[in-house]
């Protein structure tokens, strides 16, 4: 299983490039999922940027991360457009600081069994404080944010991973998001 790290959207909640935002001292978001990556059971992982992050390209080549070139329309057609190229992979935001191995080798754990889409989730009782809240669903009675990782298929069901990690909850969206984030 491959990892496509989701580095292309606008960031036009906080105004630059999420994926060069520096979080510990010098160390990059992108740098941090990387690392996360790296130390999973991932055979190999690609960066996917599109037109409206230059910047992004220019240091994903300087740090030999491989990348893909997607259209930048948005999360859902960005992630078809991958899925007519790569049958199944797992899809990760690059703007989670707290994103760890073990998340994603739960995902493609649960894809070796269910083999269907997988979908990371947080129950939303566990959120930190003054996150900023994405998708929120229910599932079995409890309401779940949805927390950008993900075993993408073509399939039309996906299945939820809870993880009960708040600190998994917290996406780099907003200014509030990068300053709690730093805090942590």
């Amino acid at each position: 299983m491959i990892v496509i790290i989701l580095a292309g959207g606008k960031g036009s909640r906080i105004g630059m490039e999420k994926a060069l935002i520096e979080l510990e001292g010098s160390r990059k978001l992108i740098d941090l999922v990387v690392d996360s990556v790296r130390g999973s059971r991932a055979e190999d992982f690609s960066v996917a940027i599109t037109e409206n992050t230059p910047k992004s390209l220019e240091y994903c080549k300087r740090a030999n991360y491989k990348t893909i070139d997607t259209l930048g329309r948005g999360y859902h057609e960005d992630l078809r457009y991958l899925l007519s190229s790569h049958p199944e992979f797992v899809s990760v935001a690059c703007d989670i600081p707290f994103l760890r191995s073990e998340h994603i080798d739960a995902l493609i754990a649960a894809y070796s069994r269910y083999r269907t889409s997988i979908t990371g989730a947080v129950p939303l009782a566990i959120v930190p404080r003054g996150i900023t809240i994405g998708h929120t669903f229910e599932h079995e009675g409890k309401a779940l944010v949805a927390c950008g990782i993900n075993v993408a298929t073509n399939s039309k069901e996906s299945l939820p991973i809870i993880f009960n990690d708040p600190m998994l909850a917290i996406n780099v969206n907003t200014a509030s998001d990068l300053r709690i984030a730093r805090r942590v």
